[in-house]
């Protein structure tokens, strides 16, 4: 976390503000599940520390199989690259199109 976050961290997904501390609960078990991620950026524009971007996660997870997730997302870094605050809204894509796009 500390490589990639903030200590004040802030990531707001689909309204939910996460701190570093549920910043981390969420990931551990995502690290735990997914086998295999491949994230393709569409399209990304940034300007000083912040950045605009639209990117499809495709994971496959150790139960459920392929998984894809459409992300909208505004981050600002800080200069040693680290995320500082990042607004995002996401949208699970099908199962059927989720297992086209993950190959």
């Amino acid at each position: 976390m500390a490589r990639h976050y903030t200590p004040d961290v802030v990531q707001v997904s689909d309204g939910l503000p996460l701190d570093h501390d549920r910043l981390l609960a969420h990931l551990r078990p995502v690290r735990k599940n997914v086998v295999d991620c491949r994230f393709e950026v569409h399209e990304a524009v940034a300007e000083g520390p912040r950045i605009a971007a639209r990117l499809t996660i495709h994971a496959r997870t150790r139960k459920g199989g392929p998984t894809s997730t459409e992300v909208h997302l505004f981050g600002e870094f800080t200069e040693d690259g680290r995320m500082r605050r990042a607004h995002q809204l996401t949208r699970a894509l099908p199962a059927a199109e989720a297992s086209e796009r993950a190959q």
